[in-house]
């Protein structure tokens, strides 16, 4: 039976490399990505096609016995739409692999930080002696653990909203959402939806499973924890927890029955409130997972965070830049620029997932943010947003910012990129945004 793989990216490309490894035919449709940019050892295996240009005729029951989506296409595209309408099974690469595994999975997921918390559980657990697979939305997608010949212990996976839409039977033994704010709505139609979605991580799960749930917002965990059957396992950064796991001085509590164990983070030093969130979080799935105490002490020293994340770039003339390209949303960028000190020069657009920046500029204050440097598809609809206290310029892209940054900045600033929108607009990820600002911080664009 044929496969049906929509969307050629990298999770694509994974994917109908799985199933022709295991023998299957794979048609294989993408509506931007050129052939010609596909691995020639996919494009030339004897089993696969490419569906060029959409023939709708070859989509039916008898010929395509599932459709696999990747991430990045909507749940309304007309081929998905077609699939549904003969009765072609449609799922995620995650449910596919899920199907397969042999390991327990620990998936996170939440609006920001997911990629840090799970490159931090990772860490944490192999510097501890458990072997574990990270990847999923980040990194190495989760199909091609299968394939590899190590034995892994856990499997630790970034889950975004948009692989989450299509889980059927996928179960994660440990789970956590990390945050929600606003986020994707340019295909969510509302944040309920977007909240409906996270909500999956755990409806799979059992009773003797693990939920790991943000307490420090009280308006959606209240709505989340009777949907959950799994066990709670409450975590918050603000304040203190009758039973779970909280921050006080410096120290992450973990409190259970009454007993108290204490975490000394003295070697955390990753900035902002968010890392510790990140943290925390992290700390309590390692717990769960059999993590001893000095263990995670140990690692916390030897985590040097990710690439593209508040990641300083250098200082020029005493001015710092830093790099955030990790940021596509407001409120990821809220975070970069609370966790940074000194005047801040912001640089800010690309394609929102939003179209509504009034709460994310209500929290941008003239005494902490210096300029705003706009740029991208959507800096005129950003603009309008802009508190007029702060000083606003637009330019086409970074390379025009940077002809002009000489001007713009003394001693003592802090250069931030940190653009709260996407970079499909100009760029193919968000690593390749990141890696263009520190061509131009360095002078090489």
């Amino acid at each position: 039976m044929n496969y049906l793989v929509v969307g050629m990216g990298k999770t694509g490309e994974s994917t109908a490399r799985f199933l022709l490894n295991r023998g299957e035919k794979v048609l294989g449709y993408d509506d931007h990505k050129k052939w010609s940019d596909i691995s020639p050892n996919l494009l030339n295996h004897p089993a696969f096609s490419p569906l060029r240009p959409i023939d709708l005729s070859k989509l039916n029951r008898r010929k395509i016995q599932e459709c696999i989506v990747s991430p990045g296409v909507p749940s309304y595209h007309p081929i998905l739409a077609k699939c549904e309408q003969e009765r072609i099974p449609i799922v995620s690469e995650v449910e596919l692999a899920c199907r397969m595994l042999h390991f327990p999975l620990i998936g996170i997921t939440g609006s920001n930080g997911k990629s840090t918390t799970v490159a931090l559980i990772g860490h944490i657990l192999n510097r501890a002696g458990f072997s574990a697979f990270v990847g999923g939305n980040f990194g190495t997608p989760l199909i091609d653990s299968i394939s590899f010949p190590t034995s892994y212990q856990w499997g630790v996976v970034e889950l975004s909203s948009f692989q989450l839409e299509r889980i059927v039977s996928a179960r994660f033994q440990v789970a956590g959402i990390l945050n929600l704010s606003p986020n994707h709505l340019d295909r969510h139609n509302t944040f309920r939806d977007y909240f409906f979605q996270k909500r999956n991580i755990f409806i799979n799960q059992k009773k003797e499973d693990r939920a790991i749930v943000n307490f420090s917002i009280p308006s959606w965990h209240t709505q989340l924890c009777p949907m959950i059957r799994s066990s709670i396992i409450p975590v918050t950064g603000l304040g203190q927890l009758q039973e779970g796991f909280y921050w006080k001085n410096q120290k992450i509590v973990e409190r259970f029955e009454g007993k108290e164990r204490k975490i000394d983070c003295l070697n955390w030093h990753l900035p902002g409130e968010h890392n510790r969130e990140n943290l925390l979080f992290a700390t309590a799935v390692c717990r769960v997972v059999g993590v001893g105490v000095d263990q995670i002490e140990e690692s916390l020293s030897t985590f040097q965070g990710l690439s593209h994340r508040i990641q300083k770039v250098a200082e020029i003339n005493g001015v710092v830049f830093y790099d955030d390209s990790k940021s596509t949303t407001p409120a990821s960028t809220c975070a970069a620029i609370n966790s940074l000190n000194g005047p801040i020069v912001l640089l800010l657009g690309g394609r929102s997932k939003i179209k509504d920046f009034s709460e994310f500029t209500q929290y941008l204050s003239p005494a902490k943010i210096k300029m705003i440097l706009l740029f991208g598809e959507d800096r005129e609809l950003i603009q309008k947003f802009i508190p007029e206290s702060i000083p606003t310029r637009l330019f086409s892209n970074l390379d025009e910012i940077f002809s002009n940054i000489r001007s713009l900045v003394v001693p003592g600033d802090c250069v931030l990129l940190s653009p709260a929108c996407t970079s499909w607009d100009q760029y193919a990820n968000y690593q390749e945004r990141g890696e263009h600002f520190f061509r131009l911080v360095y002078g090489n664009s």
